[in-house]
């Protein structure tokens, strides 16, 4: 009986064992995670991507299936499924550009996303792709002229050359971007450009852009910073377009103007000095900063030299004329300052600062006596209330023009009080 038994158990026991290995091989033949599974699945996605006739949904639907190698631990860390990838991502942009020149209505965004997603898995191909060769015994192999490891690679030539090929297209397509106002994209494409337009990549290959070209798209790749209210970003590769040689007032006047937004008020005055000395006689914004650079610091030598220099180089500008007499009121007082004002006004009736301190500077004389109120006093508000309400129309937000005439209509009883 106890013979029986045991033969039974022993029977049930391996009707147990085999249910399980049979469920454990079921289990494995349905998961496609598998190191082998996945290995197919790209082998399977690289003869699918072969064809020459894939529309863009074939790409599409690659991509779909290749990505999920991508993300499996049995072939996350390989060259190939990447460069899979990247090669999907790229065709997707040559099919939507032949698709654009056979008259065909294409999404620029879509096509330039596919571009910049190729590049970001090429990038990690190559990375994956340079594998350090090793001996018998396990150790690196230096190679004896660079005395650096040496590695194998498989796809990186491939990689670089797709990449360089489509290197024009970058800067194309970050065009594309910043027309429709998508600022980190187009910042994100050009600053691609630009590096491979510099690389050695593109050296071996004889495709080096000029400097002047590079130049260029760096200055429109600062431009998407600022348009992006990156500042930081936007200082950095406007000076690199001018260190590459591209020193137009565009790319000053927003070189001035990110610094203006970081507060950086030394490098500003270095930027705004360098712009006066090449395009001074273009825009009197530069001597502007200059000069107030200078009254804070009351470097009042420099400003004068400065003023003195402009002045005589191009007299008939109204700002210059209404900085040289704020200067001269700081240093020598009213009386000789009012002469430039009034020369800025003569020059310019619409300049809204020259009225305002031709004004404000025959409203501070007329206080300045014993007696406000004296006739000679009126006289000097009534010459300083047309300067003055010219200037607040102007300047309608201008609080400190708002009070002083609000003062002048008081002292003459002028009805006029009430309207501010």
């Amino acid at each position: 009986m106890t013979s029986t038994m045991n033969v039974v158990h022993s029977v049930s026991d391996k009707i147990v064992m085999m249910k399980k290995l049979i469920v454990a091989l079921l289990t494995l033949a349905a998961l496609p995670c598998t190191a082998v599974g996945q290995q197919r699945l790209v082998n399977e996605v690289k003869k699918e991507i072969s064809g020459l006739t894939l529309t863009v949904d074939s790409y599409k639907n690659a991509l779909k299936k290749i990505n999920r190698a991508l993300e499996n631990d049995e072939t996350k860390d390989k060259a190939e499924p990447w460069w899979v990838a990247g090669k999907i991502h790229y065709s997707i942009y040559d099919k939507m550009m032949n698709n654009k020149a056979a008259g065909e209505r294409v999404n620029s965004t879509d096509a330039g996303l596919a571009l910049l997603d190729g590049y970001d898995k090429m990038v990690v191909a190559l990375h994956k792709d340079s594998v350090p060769q090793r001996d018998k015994k396990g150790n690196p192999v230096i190679d004896k002229k660079t005395k650096l490891p040496k590695v194998k690679t498989k796809f990186s030539r491939d990689i670089v050359d797709r990449m360089i090929d489509h290197l024009v297209d970058y800067s194309a397509v970050a065009g594309d971007f910043y027309m429709a106002s998508d600022w980190d994209h187009a910042y994100k494409a050009w600053d691609i450009y630009c590096q491979l337009a510099k690389s050695d990549w593109a050296k071996k290959r004889k495709k080096v852009e000029p400097d002047s070209v590079v130049a260029y798209n760096r200055f429109f790749q600062g431009l998407a910073a600022y348009q992006g209210k990156n500042y930081d970003k936007a200082v950095e590769q406007l000076s690199a377009a001018r260190s590459l040689g591209y020193k137009k007032k565009a790319l000053y006047d927003t070189w001035i103007d990110a610094l203006i937004k970081q507060r950086d008020t030394i490098y500003l005055v270095s930027v705004a000095h360098e712009a006066h000395d090449m395009l001074g006689a273009n825009d009197p914004r530069y001597v502007h900063i200059l000069i107030n650079h200078y009254l804070k610091t009351r470097n009042y030598e420099e400003a004068n030299g400065l003023l003195d220099e402009v002045i005589e180089t191009d007299s008939l500008v109204a700002d210059y004329h209404d900085l040289k007499g704020r200067l001269v009121e700081i240093e020598h007082g009213i009386d000789d300052a009012i002469p430039y004002y009034r020369k800025a006004v003569a020059l310019n009736p619409d300049h809204p600062r020259g009225l305002f301190d031709l004004g404000n500077a025959l409203y501070n004389k007329a206080i300045a006596g014993e007696d406000h109120r004296s006739a000679d006093a009126k006289k000097l508000y009534v010459e300083a209330l047309p300067y003055l309400e010219k200037a607040y129309k102007l300047m309608p937000m201008n609080e400190a023009l708002k009070n002083i005439l609000s003062r002048i209509y008081y002292v003459l009883g002028s009805s006029k009080l009430d309207s501010l």
